[in-house]
């Protein structure tokens, strides 16, 4: 502090201005270098939920080649995918033509519901993700049914539907059971046949464990 102590009356002037000068820049620089590490922390943290979804997506990516599922559970979930993306693809018929028909069902308890009308809201229902109604519809169109064949389709339709609802195998392998039986003793393999037999063995060998 000798500067302020000088006789020049200049002195203690310029001796404060050089020590204020020295205070606004130490100042200056620690704002700057808190400034510097707050940025670069905040750089970090922008940084690290990036490398983190990335390394998310990485493992998701990892568990679709090799989720250590067994591959009867793998077959399952893509059969159930395929038939999921079946009905959702699927043109059907409006949510008006809908009702109209449940209500001419209801008006006409005691005729038989054709097999294509069963066909149409059965679809519909499958589209929409009503799988119980789906499921109701199609029994329904087995005791409608006057042939083996038509028997089989909706037993496996209803098949399709128990399985996106429940899942559940023991609900399911005795309607496969059923339309196989009914294919059996088929007296003609029509074209009609051979659709219903290979929508059986695609569920069969799927569902089955190897």
């Amino acid at each position: 502090m000798r500067i302020f102590a000088d006789t020049d009356g200049n002195r203690p002037a310029q001796g404060g201005d050089k020590f204020r000068q020295a205070l606004c820049l130490s100042v200056l620089l620690m704002t700057c270098l808190y400034t510097g590490a707050s940025s670069s922390a905040a750089a970090a943290q922008a940084i690290q939920p990036t490398s983190l979804a990335q390394n998310a997506a990485a493992s998701v990516i990892a568990d679709e080649r090799d989720n250590g599922l067994s591959r009867t559970v793998r077959a399952r979930a893509g059969l159930k995918n395929r038939i999921f993306l079946k009905y959702r693809e699927m043109a059907v018929i409006s949510d008006d033509q809908y009702r109209i028909t449940q209500a001419a069902i209801r008006d006409n308890r005691a005729h038989q519901t054709p097999l294509r009308t069963s066909e149409l809201l059965f679809n519909k229902c499958m589209h929409d993700g009503r799988y119980s109604e789906a499921a109701i519809t199609a029994s329904l169109a087995v005791l409608d049914s006057s042939t083996p064949v038509d028997r089989a389709r909706f037993t496996l339709l209803q098949a399709e539907a128990c399985l996106l609802r429940q899942d559940d195998l023991h609900a399911i392998m005795p309607l496969l059971q059923q339309a196989s039986r009914e294919l059996a003793v088929a007296g003609m393999h029509d074209a009609d046949w051979h659709r219903a037999q290979a929508m059986l063995d695609e569920m069969q060998a799927d569902l089955l464990p190897n």
